[in-house]
């Protein structure tokens, strides 16, 4: 289970990834989304991608655990996508 968890694929951001996908999104825009949220997935997604700090210093501040900032970081981002209008498509089955 650890391989499948560890090998997922990741695409960098850029900015014109972002403007690609969401011309009419500015910063403000998505900074109220953000500050829709409840407070949890709130103060997590600011503190990591507005003050840019890591899980663990998350954790630290917060007085979470780290497993806790995982989780409140992978729901809000979610929650975020959906209020967005992102739509990520399910993984592929592979041998099917």
């Amino acid at each position: 289970m650890d391989f499948y968890r560890n090998s997922r694929e990741t695409v960098e951001v850029t900015e014109k990834i972002a403007e690609a996908k969401s011309p009419n999104r500015t910063a403000m825009e998505i900074l109220d989304l953000i500050c829709s949220l409840p407070e949890a997935y709130r103060e997590t997604l600011v503190l990591r991608f507005v003050e840019g700090m890591t899980g663990p210093e998350i954790a630290s501040r917060t007085g979470l655990t780290p497993a806790s900032v995982r989780v409140n970081l992978h729901r809000g981002v979610k929650l975020l996508r959906e209020r967005m209008g992102v739509v990520s498509e399910p993984p592929a089955v592979a041998g099917g």
